[in-house]
């Protein structure tokens, strides 16, 4: 359900920032299209193959009846959301070239901590010790290095 809470927010966000963006005529934002498509490309991908393997390592069956602490979750324990906040968002901006959606990264992370908080809460009375272990090696939506 937070996946569909989280995506929804940040549909509108973008929908909201792009609407401002056309009705106020905000510079836009001018790279070189050489850069533009090396950008799209690095979101585009990242967004996909995420979302992919995290797929794979966690599939919908066994979400909330597993732990799965490899593949994409090794690094964190919120790939799909990050990947929607980060790759999304870094997507959106290039296709309207906004400033505006840029800097929509700041509420949509701040909706989707929210969001994942509540789903963490969750997961600690589900699988206990054993994710509070996990959790504490693991990033919310960035790997921590220092495992």
């Amino acid at each position: 359900m937070n996946l569909i809470y989280g995506m929804l927010s940040s549909f509108l966000i973008w929908i909201f920032l792009i609407y401002i963006n056309f009705q106020w005529e905000i510079p836009s934002i001018t790279i070189p299209n050489f850069l533009w498509w090396m950008l799209f490309i690095f979101f585009f991908i990242d967004f996909c193959s995420t979302i992919i393997w995290s797929l794979l390592h966690l599939p919908p069956h066994k979400q909330d009846k597993e732990l799965i602490t490899s593949g994409p979750y090794n690094w964190s324990r919120h790939p799909v959301y990050g990947s929607l906040i980060w790759s999304g968002t870094g997507l959106v901006t290039l296709i309207f070239s906004s400033w505006l959606l840029m800097i929509s990264v700041v509420p949509i992370s701040l909706i989707w901590s929210w969001l994942v908080m509540k789903e963490e809460s969750t997961l600690y009375i589900i699988f206990g010790e054993k994710y509070k272990k996990y959790s504490s090696k693991t990033g919310l939506f960035f790997p921590k290095f220092d495992k």
